[in-house]
């Protein structure tokens, strides 16, 4: 009976060995299929679930702050090409890529018949190569998106979608299967120092009756400024704001104007191109720009873009049909960047 139990100890003592020398086989070999995905993680929350939200400066400058590309408003992007898998990638691959024809789907998933809400197609105002080398060894590549953000008007919501593309198989790799990983939806924002959100407590709402304005102002929160150029924005009157169907009626343009070349400090002209909204500048606005190193995370340096003088009147004349109300706007508004100097810009940069 002893010598037995001895015996099936034994049996199964080497059956373990045998199972662990297995399982440890396991792991030099292929645990998962190599796919092509993108890296381009889809937003959560805010105003763009479902896309991917990137920040892109408008101008790539060289490292003589010349435009990198011949003229200000044309820039780019570097967007991860990944070979997934348990193993590195060992085989020569061409990625092909294509714009995708999802966007209508998602648009009407997103906002029914809501149209003024719609992303449009920013594949006119985008160019990439049409295939992407990853060389054996290698598990990520970069595709070379540029952009061209003169006459893009961001009161349009702008989204390219990039697919991969496998032909069945016939070019030697599998997309993912996943949706959302084999396409990218990429909602891109071009960015300048002034373009942002701004907090706006400070800034009041006043309604103007018969010229009087009324004492009982109503407080804003925040105010989203859109790039047009390098120094020039546009934001939307009073409360109105991106999701707002009439938000295109109530666009202002706020250009900084610095007293000197380079300078961080001065004026900012708004102006209007609806004249049925009756906008009037009372007084110039004043900006400045302050950069200061953090004194804790020394490698943190924050800077402030501030505008002092705010005090504009307009007319909404469409919130209450066959009513014009007339607003006056004051105050002053403030925008910080907390930006880490030791990683690029872009990545850090949140409206």
């Amino acid at each position: 009976m002893r010598k037995s139990n001895i015996f099936a100890l034994g049996v199964l003592a080497v059956s373990a060995m045998a199972g662990m020398t297995s399982c440890n086989d396991d792991w030099t070999e292929e645990q998962y299929a190599h796919y092509i995905s993108f890296k381009a993680p889809l937003d959560t929350d805010g105003n763009s679930v479902g896309v991917t939200t990137l920040y892109v400066p408008y101008t790539r400058y060289d490292e003589n702050k010349n435009p990198r590309y011949g003229e200000e408003g044309l820039s780019s992007y570097q967007l991860p090409v990944i070979v997934s898998g348990s193993t590195n990638n060992d085989k020569n691959l061409t990625v092909h890529v294509a714009p995708s024809d999802t966007l209508p789907i998602l648009n009407v998933e997103r906002f029914s018949t809501r149209e003024e809400l719609w992303y449009k197609d920013m594949t006119s105002y985008a160019n990439y190569p049409e295939t992407l080398d990853i060389p054996s060894g290698k598990d990520i590549a970069l595709l070379d998106i540029r952009f061209d953000f003169r006459n893009l008007d961001l009161s349009d919501r702008y989204v390219l979608p990039i697919t991969v593309v496998d032909n069945n198989g016939a070019y030697g790799y599998l997309r993912n299967p996943r949706k959302n990983y084999a396409t990218a939806m990429l909602r891109v924002l071009p960015y300048t120092t002034y373009s942002g959100q701004y907090q706006a407590t400070n800034v009041k709402f006043y309604i103007v009756s018969g010229g009087v304005v009324d004492n009982e102002p109503g407080a804003m929160g925040t105010v989203d400024t859109y790039t047009v150029d390098e120094n020039t924005v546009f934001f939307y009157a009073g409360t109105f704001d991106e999701q707002s169907l009439l938000r295109k009626n109530f666009k202002v343009y706020a250009q900084f104007i610095p007293y000197e070349e380079g300078g961080t400090r001065g004026t900012v002209k708004m102006w209007c191109d609806n004249p049925e909204m009756n906008f009037v500048q009372n007084k110039l606005a004043t900006f400045t720009i302050l950069e200061q190193d953090d004194e804790v995370q020394t490698y943190i340096m924050r800077r402030t873009v501030i505008v002092n003088d705010i005090d504009y009147m307009f007319d909404d004349y469409m919130s209450a049909p066959g009513t014009s109300i007339t607003y006056s706007v004051q105050g002053n508004m403030a925008m910080e960047r907390k930006l880490n100097t030791q990683m690029p810009e872009e990545d850090q940069i949140i409206f």
